[in-house]
């Protein structure tokens, strides 16, 4: 039942295209070294089984992990490898306007706040 929870939560529902989605699969998040770049406009890499966003959204996608880790304790969302790189993510990309719009909006209709934006 939690897991639906999880699954249904408007913090960790993001729209992204469906193709690379599928080929993200569960990798882990990383830096990708030497930025191939197979999705054309979309600057997302994939290569050994991790993946890298591009920098506009990295901040944002630390703070849905912090969140997702936050309101799902010992669930392991945050693997110890992960948790420097998404507050590095975090640091280097601010919270901006729009960030904080989504989470006005989530938090009106699911009624709870992600307090990793602020």
């Amino acid at each position: 039942m939690e897991y639906r929870y999880m699954q249904a939560d408007l913090y960790n529902l993001v729209p992204a295209n469906g193709q690379v989605n599928a080929l993200r699969s569960n990798y882990r998040y990383a830096m990708v070294p030497g930025e191939p770049r197979r999705f054309g406009d979309c600057d997302m890499e994939i290569e050994d089984r991790k993946t890298e966003p591009r920098p506009e959204i990295r901040g944002d996608i630390a703070r849905i992990y912090f969140y997702m880790d936050d309101a799902s304790p010992g669930r392991g969302i945050i693997g110890k490898k992960n948790r420097k790189l998404l507050k590095a993510w975090a640091k280097e990309d601010p919270v901006d306007d729009w960030e904080r719009e989504r989470c006005r909006r989530i938090e009106r209709l699911q009624g709870n706040r992600n307090g990793f934006v602020e």
